[in-house]
């Protein structure tokens, strides 16, 4: 398989977890607009595109070395933010603040999470690509597109959920899930 197809078709997996997130958050905004999104997708996609150049420049390290940590900031950061929407979800009286993108540390703490294997990613693409430029602009605009229609998607299906109290709970548990697999699929 050509080199550069193989570092496009592992991006496009890495984003499927950005997708279920964006979803949800979809699902839990309790309003829908495109400038909403497109934030959401910019971060996300700057997150993405930032650890991935990080780890392309660290390549000259063993991708073992950050392949031996990764999965548990990625579980400690969504363990963390998951727990944090559940506790709030429940205590709030205002429904209004469901999400976690209406605060930008959660946003930040999400994007990161979601981003951490984009890390090892690069790494590894040190060694199979050289157009580094070029793959860190294409996993920008993959990641943004993915996240957008996450959103977009997600907040079609919201009104369906809108009269549900427990909105966020529900993210904070696929946040939690999204964890445990990332855990799991690395210590299996």
């Amino acid at each position: 398989m050509n080199k550069a197809l193989y570092v496009f078709l592992i991006m496009l997996s890495l984003n499927l977890d950005c997708f279920t997130v964006s979803l949800t958050e979809g699902l839990v905004l309790k309003s829908s607009s495109n400038k909403r999104f497109s934030i959401i997708g910019l971060v996300f996609g700057l997150f993405h595109s930032i650890f991935f150049l990080a780890g392309y420049l660290l390549g000259d390290l063993s991708s073992s070395i950050i392949q031996t940590f990764d999965h548990w900031v990625a579980f400690f950061l969504l363990l963390v933010i998951g727990v944090h929407m559940i506790v709030e979800d429940i205590r709030s009286i205002k429904p209004e603040h469901a999400g976690f993108s209406k605060d930008p540390k959660m946003l930040i703490g999400v994007a990161s999470a979601v981003s951490i294997d984009a890390l090892a990613i690069g790494v590894v693409s040190y060694i199979l690509i050289k157009q580094w430029i070029l793959f860190t602009f294409i996993f920008f605009l993959l990641t943004f597109t993915i996240s957008f229609t996450g959103l977009f998607v997600g907040s079609r299906f919201s009104f369906r959920f809108k009269k549900l109290r427990f909105t966020q709970t529900a993210g904070g548990i696929i946040l939690l899930l999204i964890g445990f697999r990332i855990l799991i699929d690395h210590l299996v």
